[in-house]
C-alpha cells in the first residue's frame, strides 16, 4: 500500500520546537510504516528521513497539492484550525486514516469541544460565562485560545475575563497527564496514559515533553473517560486527550490526530504503530497492545 504522512510544521519548516515535534512525529509514522512493508511518500523542506520517500515543497499550496496526490491512504498532521480543510482535501483523493473533518473540527474548537464532552457526561474544566461573586473569594481560571494547540497562549490568573478568540475556564489543581489511544471498526484501543513535563514558571504552563508511559493505579478511571470522550467526538485513528487528574480525571483538551506523545510509544510498544492505524481503518485491531520500559523526552532535546 502506498502511504501518504504528510506533517504540515516539518514540511513548512515553521521553525523552533513546533517544527522540531513535528519532524519527530513524522519519522516515527514514517519509520513504522516502512517497516511494515508500505512504500511511504512525505512532503519536506529540504530534510530527508532514512526510509519513505520525500516531496520537495516550498510553499503551502504544494503541501495541499500532494493531499491530491495518488497514494492509496493519508494520515494528516496538521495545526488543529487547519485539519479540518485539509481533511476534506484528503478524504477526496484518498481514504483518511485518521478523524473525519467533522469530528476534527469539533475537537479543534475548545469551546464547542468542552460543552460536547460535558454533555455526554465526561469531565471537563467547566467553562466560565462571568466571574464568581465576590462573596466566593478569589478564584483561579483559565484563559485559553478557544483553538491553538498545546498549552501555546494559555495563562493561569484570578480575572474570568477573556479576549477576542479566548475562552475561561475553572482551574483545577492535578497531574497533567495524556492518553494515547487508537478507534476503530473494532473499538477502543488504549495505548499509554502519559505525564506531561510542564514548566509553571511564567504566567501559565509551558508544556516541556513527556514521559512514556506513566503507570497508575487510576489508570481504569482515565481510561473510561478517554473512551467516552473520543465517543462522544466520533475520533478515528490515532488521537490524545490531554487530563489534569485530582479528584476525577478532567478533559482539558482532545487532539484528533496523532500527538508528540507518539515518539515515546513506538520505543516502548512491541506493536506497529503504522500496523494498529491501518487497523483502526481497514478492521485488524488487537484487544490489547505490549509496553516495555519508559521513555522520556523533553521539548529542548529534540534536534
Amino acid at each position: 500500500m502506498k502511504i501518504l504522512v504528510a506533517e504540515y510544521a516539518s514540511a513548512l519548516g515553521l521553525g523552533g520546537t513546533v517544527e522540531l515535534e513535528g519532524r519527530a512525529m513524522l519519522a516515527a509514522l514514517v519509520k513504522s510504516f516502512a517497516r511494515s512493508g508500505h512504500d511511504v511518500v512525505y512532503p519536506t523542506g529540504g530534510p530527508e528521513l532514512d526510509e519513505g520517500q520525500p516531496v520537495l515543497i516550498r510553499t503551502e499550496e504544494d503541501f495541499e497539492f500532494l493531499l491530491e496526490g495518488e497514494a492509496d491512504a493519508g494520515l494528516l498532521i496538521a495545526p488543529d484550525g487547519m485539519q479540518p480543510h485539509l481533511l476534506e482535501m484528503l478524504e477526496r483523493n484518498m481514504v483518511n486514516l485518521g478523524s473525519s473533518p467533522a469530528a476534527a473540527a469539533l475537537a479543534a474548537d475548545k469551546l464547542l469541544c468542552t460543552k460536547a464532552l460535558a454533555q455526554a457526561g465526561v469531565p471537563v474544566a467547566e467553562i466560565v460565562e462571568k466571574p464568581d461573586p465576590v462573596e466566593k473569594g478569589c478564584q483561579r481560571y483559565v484563559v485559553k485560545p478557544r483553538t491553538g494547540c498545546g498549552s501555546d497562549g494559555v495563562r493561569i490568573t484570578s480575572y474570568a475575563r477573556a479576549g477576542p478568540g479566548e475562552i475561561v475556564t475553572r482551574y483545577h489543581e492535578g497531574l497533567h497527564l495524556s492518553a494515547s489511544f487508537i478507534l476503530g471498526r473494532e473499538g477502543f484501543l488504549p495505548l499509554t496514559i502519559n505525564r506531561q513535563i510542564m514548566d509553571f514558571s511564567g504566567q501559565g504552563p509551558k508544556y516541556q515533553g513527556s514521559q512514556v508511559p506513566y503507570r497508575t493505579p487510576r489508570a481504569d478511571e482515565i481510561w473510561a473517560e478517554a473512551k467516552k470522550a473520543s465517543e462522544a467526538l466520533n475520533l478515528r485513528g490515532y488521537a490524545g486527550i490531554d487530563f489534569v487528574l485530582g479528584e476525577e480525571p478532567r478533559a482539558l483538551d482532545v487532539n484528533a490526530r496523532p500527538t508528540s506523545s507518539i515518539m515515546g510509544i513506538v520505543r516502548v510498544m512491541k506493536e506497529e504503530i503504522g500496523e494498529l492505524i491501518l487497523g483502526a481503518r481497514f478492521g485488524g485491531l488487537p484487544k490489547e497492545v505490549h509496553v516495555e520500559g519508559e521513555y522520556v523526552f523533553r521539548k529542548q532535546d529534540l534536534k
